[in-house]
């Protein structure tokens, strides 16, 4: 009996272990929302600090050069937040892209243009701009920059967006982590529109629309 109770124990003991070992691996699968971004204002100025050989552009100055057709715009994004909403006139070039890829497909489209690259808040965008900015200086761009604060910052402005069927309010969070930076909440979306849905107010020039 005695030698049954010290196996119970034992077995107990190895239980205990198994669970806190579980615990643990969902901990490390999870990271705490302490860990994660704290504002877009702060995130914005630690992608500027990480890649500072790139211009950081305001969405104020992006919107002449969309209204005067003097800027090309890439969108660094999945297709699922593509689809949902992107900046007017954006070409969309998937993460990862290769520098390679990127100027044997774009490399002749920027002489005379400003370059801006956009993401959710900066990220992925800077990533691949800083690869490909000198080259494309080299074939003509006036200059080539990051959106500062990404598409975030751009619909946190109420600046217009636009999907395949038309103007649109709504943006992409990216994940649950990340979309908590988005300042207008009640406009997150992760899948595309079904139909389109009239605005209380469309603008298509890149001033900001009145909510």
């Amino acid at each position: 009996m005695k030698f049954s109770a010290q196996i119970r124990r034992m077995m107990g003991a190895i239980a205990l272990l198994f669970v806190a070992a579980i615990a643990g691996v969902a901990v490390l699968d999870s990271p705490p929302i302490a860990s994660g971004p704290t504002s877009l204002r702060a995130t914005i100025g630690d992608v500027a600090q990480r890649w500072p050989e790139i211009g950081h552009i305001a969405p104020a100055q992006v919107g002449p050069l969309l209204d005067d057709r003097k800027v090309v715009l890439f969108d660094v994004r999945q297709d699922a937040e593509y689809a949902v909403s992107h900046l007017p006139g954006a070409i969309h070039v998937k993460p990862g892209t290769s520098r390679g890829a990127f100027l044997d497909r774009y490399g002749d489209d920027v002489k005379g243009k400003t370059v801006v690259f956009y993401c959710s808040v900066g990220e992925r965008s800077s990533s691949l701009a800083s690869q490909v900015a000198e080259d494309l200086k080299a074939r003509g761009a006036l200059a080539v920059e990051d959106l500062a604060g990404g598409i975030f910052a751009w619909h946190g402005e109420a600046r217009p967006l636009v999907d395949a069927k038309g103007p649109t309010e709504f943006v992409h969070p990216f994940d649950s982590s990340w979309g908590r930076l988005v300042s207008r909440q009640d406009l997150v979306r992760t899948e595309p529109r079904v139909s389109a849905t009239p605005l209380k107010q469309i603008c298509m020039n890149a001033t900001p629309c009145a909510r």
